[in-house]
């Protein structure tokens, strides 16, 4: 299972949380600025010992999709698991790699079929 960090929260920026994957890789998990519910969540791997990251999901939270995915994960949700970091933390905690990753998301925005 993967090795989730601590939450830092930072009033300017947002929050974020670093994930260590069962493969070693390491991303990083954004919810930006923009509310307790709103604003933009990002995905991004950390490349050259965290000092340079390529984004691999952007999903505006403000947005039909966006609300449509929040609301998936956090439905029932209490706690940390009810704000958009921790439900994107939890959703993705599992995941063995970024492919994996890059998987759950598109089919989170995706929706139902």
């Amino acid at each position: 299972m993967a090795k989730v960090g601590p939450f830092i929260s930072d009033p300017k920026a947002g929050a974020y949380c670093h994930i260590t994957l069962d493969s070693g890789e390491k991303i990083l998990v954004n919810h930006e600025k923009g509310g307790l519910k709103g604003g933009r969540l990002t995905i991004e791997v950390s490349k050259l010992m965290g000092l340079s990251s390529d984004r691999i999901f952007t999903c505006d939270l403000d947005s039909a999709e966006g609300a449509a995915a929040l609301g998936t994960l956090t439905h029932g949700a209490q706690g940390a698991e009810a704000t958009p970091l921790g439900a994107f933390v939890k959703h993705l905690r599992d995941c063995g790699s970024v492919a994996e990753v890059k998987t759950r998301c598109a089919s989170l925005l995706a929706g139902p079929r």
